[in-house]
């Protein structure tokens, strides 16, 4: 008894081969293939699609295939590792047509001939579909010559549609400066997506049903392990599914558990990247030891760190302070002043309206502002300092004569 008769299996539903029998169609797949039919259907010139590796595209190709329609006649290239003179000749002998064995011939003259085919073609109703495979390994002057091909074309409709399938690096390609021309004949460009985690599971047991079993127990955990390694990429969970089955086999176990996933995945000798601690003692190892570095440096601080952080050292500079003082104390004597000057006005108002000549007080006089703090810079050479033995002039607020004044009589 093998594996595949131990699960009740009729074939191996995880085979690594593009089958169209288990095509299982998701909605990016069953999108991607209605809009092929629509860019052939309307005579589009450059159909591309990309995506990446595993994801099915070998796959939509051969659906493709069988979806044309009986007024194409199809020249498939498989290796695109080609020359401008190379591909025209692979053409050639896809759709049967003769060419010099000695490869004498011109490319001008190849294109002649294959003008007269499309035309010829094109009188029984039908055209000719190019369709390249790995085309992003397709050299820049390939793609020129592909370009070059679509103006293959009458007043009302083309003589022949390309279309092809590549890897994300094709997009690249196509960004180029010198691309942009083939760029702007291309009519349909997509991309094939990976499979979400719904979709998986619903990837696995269709396989399953098609082989003859309805369903196979897993766990929930054995779901995000799968999709956690393979991403929702087909090949990848045939590969993986397909192993599982061994080490399932091989340990006696009807049921998928995550433990055999485990062991199914790490038989693979997948490649990883190399960390830089291999060992997991050795991360925990260092991990602690860093840990334990911090705690020491906050507990005993070096005599640098000691001496450089201070305390004790003034938040901000001592003419910050002084020049804060001498503004409080100038506010606190202008508001001494304007107070006994509001006073003697109104006294001196009082005795102007009882009818006196002369007021009985004087007007106020200004009181002189107190004097700044000394600078705590340096003075500088050029600076006119006052001479010894004479007096500091004093800044004397201007006084004003008072509106009520009267002159005397």
């Amino acid at each position: 008894m093998n594996h595949l008769e131990f699960f009740g299996l009729q074939e191996d539903p995880f085979r690594m081969t593009p089958d169209r029998n288990y095509y299982f169609p998701t909605k990016g797949h069953a999108a991607l293939r209605e809009v092929i039919r629509y860019g052939l259907q309307g005579d589009e010139g450059f159909i591309i699609v990309t995506g990446e590796i595993g994801t099915g595209k070998t796959l939509m190709l051969r659906l493709m295939m069988d979806d044309l329609p009986d007024r194409f006649e199809t020249a498939l290239i498989l290796s695109p590792h080609l020359s401008r003179l190379e591909l025209l000749l692979a053409i050639f002998q896809d759709i049967g047509l003769s060419v010099p064995t000695d490869h004498s011939i011109s490319l001008d003259a190849l294109l002649r001939i294959l003008n007269d085919r499309l035309y010829a073609l094109a009188q029984q109703g039908k055209k000719l579909l190019i369709v390249i495979d790995e085309a992003q390994n397709l050299p820049d002057e390939s793609l020129e010559q592909l370009r070059l091909l679509s103006n293959f074309e009458t007043d009302t409709q083309k003589l022949l549609q390309i279309v092809l399938f590549g890897q994300p690096e094709l997009r690249d390609k196509l960004a180029q400066n010198n691309m942009r021309q083939l760029v702007q004949r291309v009519s349909i460009m997509e991309t094939l997506t990976p499979l979400t985690k719904q979709e998986m599971v619903s990837y696995i047991l269709h396989r399953f049903k098609k082989s003859g079993v309805y369903e196979m127990p897993r766990s929930f955990a054995t779901t995000d392990l799968l999709w956690r390694f393979t991403k929702g990429y087909p090949r990848l969970i045939n590969k993986i599914m397909s192993r599982t089955l061994l080490v399932a086999y091989s340990e006696k176990e009807t049921r998928i558990s995550r433990k055999i996933v485990r062991e199914a995945i790490a038989s693979l000798n997948t490649p990883k990247r190399g960390r830089l601690f291999p060992f997991p003692a050795l991360r925990w190892g260092t991990g602690f030891l860093l840990l334990l570095l911090l705690v020491w440096g906050v507990t005993f601080p070096p005599a640098w760190v000691t001496n450089t952080i201070s305390f004790n050292r003034p938040a901000r500079p001592l003419w910050v302070d002084q020049s804060a003082d001498w503004v409080t104390r100038l506010a606190d004597d202008g508001g001494q002043t304007l107070a006994a000057w509001s006073d003697q006005e109104i006294i001196w108002l009082n005795g102007l309206i009882s009818g006196n000549k002369k007021p009985a007080v004087q007007p106020p006089q200004p009181m002189p502002l107190p004097a700044p703090p000394p600078s705590p810079l340096p003075v500088g050479e050029g600076t006119n300092a006052t001479p010894a033995g004479e007096p500091a002039a004093e800044n004397v607020r201007p006084v004003y004569p008072s509106p009520f004044m009267r002159g005397s009589q």
